[in-house]
């Protein structure tokens, strides 16, 4: 029996090396994987500490963000740019119900659960969301 992907292969190396070209960028992006537990993104600084607790996480095409909760009750943002690994963490504050924001050097980070808003004096960048989680509430111990 021969399955379908030789056939794609073959159909490819027939058409020529800019098929295969054309293909490889969604196929390497299709492939990333970023691991998530209850506390955000496994193994990455966009994961809350403990014995902060996640309120939500969410994956742009270009970035990994959290919001952790303290037990004072205090919210942080977690964020990482994906093309360098700059890791931002700064107080978070609840805007409306579903949306944070959090602000450093003059840029403001509004997060949501349809997308990631970095906006400047000369710029807004939005970053529609691939993957937006909001793990159940687990109480945190006072300390």
């Amino acid at each position: 029996m021969v399955s379908a992907t030789p056939a794609v292969l073959v159909f490819g190396a027939a058409v020529g090396v800019s098929l295969a070209t054309a293909l490889l960028p969604s196929t390497a992006v299709a492939q990333t994987s970023y691991p998530t537990d209850d506390r955000g993104f496994v193994a990455s600084s966009v994961r809350c500490d403990a014995p902060q607790s996640a309120v939500s996480f969410g994956r742009t095409a270009q970035s990994l963000v959290a919001i952790c909760l303290a037990p004072d009750g205090h919210y942080e943002y977690r964020g990482a740019r994906l093309g360098d690994d700059a890791v931002l963490v700064v107080v978070a504050e609840p805007t409306v119900p579903g949306e944070f924001f959090a602000q450093k050097d003059g840029a403001t980070y509004t997060v949501t659960a349809k997308q990631l808003v970095i906006k400047t004096d000369e710029w807004v960048r939005a970053e529609p969301m691939l993957d937006f989680q909001t793990p159940p509430m687990v109480p945190v111990p006072p300390q």
